[in-house]
């Protein structure tokens, strides 16, 4: 793993030494996507990265459309510093640094960074909104902020610049209506599509290419993940842990895709067995391409012996039809044979070729981070689950059994619905096995749409949002709701399954009973109380008089001196309820401090003090001293008060010698209607 530099900005240089500074020392001393990264090449292969500007939309990069100096020189720069912190791929960042490059030059007619303003920031928002989706342009918006911030904090910029994204989010949680159906039909995978798949898995294909796609989507089905988690998983995965009740839990290990931590992933019971046939298919399926990657690592110079692997000497001639045997080329037609070596750049005359020669044509045509499959997860291709032989899952082409071949989520994706490229169809899996209905669209699917489908079946069962985020691998459970597709009826019927109150099949009068219950104190007991304005409450009831002012404490009368408790009420219960999780509030606005998150301190002090009243207020209702029937009222010395400040008011101009005015003076003027009375 490379070391983290932390660029620290010098304050006697001005902000564009502190740009040329921070822009050499990404490029001598950061070595984030290799040390010998060719820091002029605007294509970066072994990062996935082509620094094109708003018009670049192919994988073809030319002049023209690259980003313009010197803010090509920051970008480059920018995203190796920023890659070398998080270890997430930049493509969101990239499509922020395009619009800025564009607004720099619309607002300065030259792209740099020494002319990054408000404005400038502001048409890069613009931009984002006019060639990107909603979605997307919201995340370009955060990224301009954060990237605003960074040039600021680092001195990078003449200006301070404290930019907000003015990009709203989108609304995902759209229930209700046409638009809501579409959305989750485009999010969740359709039962034709499972009931197809789940098909050719049962009947045990035994074909490469449909054993790979059926047993990833089978996983995907398991836990919800992401293709890339999953495609990167260890050929010994699996785990498996006694519970208390004696049964067997089975897991695997994960190593998540955003920077999360290594986890274990617990497969459900009623899923274990599917998730262990499917590692149990694949781990056969790229057994040999695992061996042949172990023997390339070991043995550089020997050439990896296959079953079909002439048995000769290394360096003995080796005929036309041995030398494509080798290397697992069809051999019936001599003729063939050779044309395909020649091909392959190899000697198409017999005598030529010899093992020790086509080991060296091996070494050559490696991956490129070989022997590692993936480096930020530190798995090399030897331990990978799903190490392949190169061409083992094209239809089109023979297997090589002596070269290794990393999948991409693309190759999955792509198998799961009909495409065309140059002008060649290819086959999905359903079309592969009859699964199309005749007449209606072809079926297809996604990968991500199994992650959509798993995290809406735990919300309809209940789970927990933290355990929702920690099973989906997520650091911040508020990314769930873009994971929930419950429609609104399904929401209806979960909301009448926790509260009996809200179901209509009973009489009314029974209803109403039921909830006159839940209310802590009769009409007749109000009559009997001094302050005649009192309504109730969660806890007991308020007696604020809405005469003198609103509310200045909605939803929190735990903190309100007008709260007025009963001892022996049954809302007791409710206040423990509400002390327990506000401790567990009060934890996380700790960890929220020490994680930095800006604000934090105050939900810390809020949540103290309402652990302490409730804490004060239990302990004087359990108090067997006290008399059931006794009111409690907690007092608070830092509550704004109208009545209070007018008092005061008066109190200040009497000790002042000042005219002495009435409690009425310091508040509001009643004014009078037209008919004479006070409004």
């Amino acid at each position: 793993m490379a070391n983290i530099l932390d660029f620290v900005p010098e304050q006697e240089r001005s902000p564009q030494e502190n740009l040329a500074e921070f822009i050499r020392v990404c490029k001598e001393e950061v070595t984030v996507f290799g040390k010998n990264l060719n820091w002029q090449d605007n294509v970066w292969t072994s990062a996935r990265l082509l620094f094109g500007n708003l018009e670049h939309t192919k994988r073809k990069l030319t002049p023209a459309i690259t980003l313009a100096e010197p803010f090509l020189d920051f970008a480059k720069a920018y995203v190796r510093y920023g890659y070398m912190h998080n270890r997430v791929h930049p493509a969101r960042k990239m499509q922020a640094l395009k619009c800025l490059e564009r607004a720099l030059i619309d607002c300065n007619d030259f792209p740099d960074m020494q002319f990054l303003t408000f404005g400038v920031l502001d048409r890069a928002a613009v931009l984002a909104r006019a060639h990107y989706g909603s979605a997307c342009a919201y995340g370009i918006g955060r990224h301009l902020e954060l990237l605003s911030t960074f040039v600021s904090a680092k001195k990078m910029v003449p200006l301070r610049l404290d930019w907000k994204n003015p990009i709203p989010r989108p609304n995902a949680a759209v229930r209700t209506g046409i638009e809501a159906r579409k959305m989750r039909e485009k999010k969740l995978p359709s039962n034709e599509v499972l009931n197809a798949l789940a098909d050719i898995f049962a009947k045990n294909p035994q074909v490469d290419r449909d054993i790979f796609t059926t047993s990833v989507f089978a996983m995907l089905l398991c836990t919800p993940s992401r293709i890339s988690e999953v495609l990167a998983l260890q050929e010994d995965c699996e785990i498996r842990e006694t519970k208390r009740d004696g049964s067997t839990a089975y897991g695997w290990r994960f190593k998540p895709a955003k920077g999360g931590p290594p986890m274990i992933k617990w497969i459900p019971d009623s899923m274990a067995s599917l998730a262990k046939e499917a590692v149990h298919r694949v781990r056969n399926l790229t057994a040999e391409a695992r061996r042949n990657a172990l023997w390339l690592e070991r043995n550089p110079g020997l050439f990896y012996r296959h079953s079909a692997c002439p048995d000769v000497p290394e360096n003995q001639p080796l005929s036309v039809r041995e030398a494509a045997i080798s290397l697992g080329i069809p051999h019936d037609d001599v003729h063939y044979c050779s044309v395909q070596l020649r091909v392959n750049k190899l000697s198409g005359r017999n005598g030529v070729n010899s093992l020790a020669t086509l080991n060296q044509w091996v070494h050559k045509r490696l991956p490129n981070d070989f022997p590692w499959f993936d480096k930020r997860r530190d798995l090399r291709f030897s331990e990978a689950l799903f190490c392949l032989s190169k061409n083992q899952i094209n239809r089109g082409r023979s297997t090589v059994p002596v070269l290794v071949w990393k999948p991409t989520p693309g190759v999955v994706s792509r198998d799961l619905c009909t495409y065309t490229i140059n002008g060649i169809t290819s086959p999905s899996i359903f079309e592969r096995h009859n699964k199309q209905t005749l007449g209606e669209a072809p079926l297809k699917a996604n990968t991500h749409q199994c992650r959509h489908l798993l995290n809406t079946m735990a919300q309809r069962g209940g789970l927990g949002q933290a355990e929702i985020a920690r099973w989906s691998g997520r650091k911040d459970a508020k990314q769930n709701r873009e994971y929930d597709h419950m429609s609104e009826f399904e929401l209806t019927d979960l909301l009448r399954s926790h509260d009996s109150t809200l179901t209509l099949d009973r009489p009314l009068a029974e209803i109403a009973a039921q909830v006159s219950t839940l209310i802590p104190m009769t009409r007749q007991q109000f009559n009997t109380l001094s302050a005649p304005t009192a309504h109730v409450t969660e806890f007991g009831f308020c007696v604020h008089d809405y005469v003198m002012s609103p509310c200045q404490h909605y939803r929190d009368c735990i903190n309100c001196t007008e709260q007025v408790c009963i001892k022996g009420d049954k809302r007791l219960d409710s206040m423990r309820i509400r002390y327990s999780q506000i401790k567990q509030l009060k934890q996380r606005a700790e960890e929220a401090i020490a994680d930095g998150y800006a604000g934090a301190d105050r939900w810390y002090e809020i949540q103290a003090l309402t652990e302490k009243r409730l804490a004060a207020l239990i302990a004087i209702l359990e108090d067997p001293s006290i008399k059931e029937g006794a009111i409690v009222r907690l007092k608070n010395e830092h509550e704004f008060s109208p009545l209070r400040r007018a008092l005061d008011a008066k109190a200040s101009a009497k000790l002042q010698g000042q005219k002495q005015l009435p409690v009425s003076a310091s508040l509001p003027i009643r004014k009078k209607r037209s008919n004479g009375k006070a409004s």
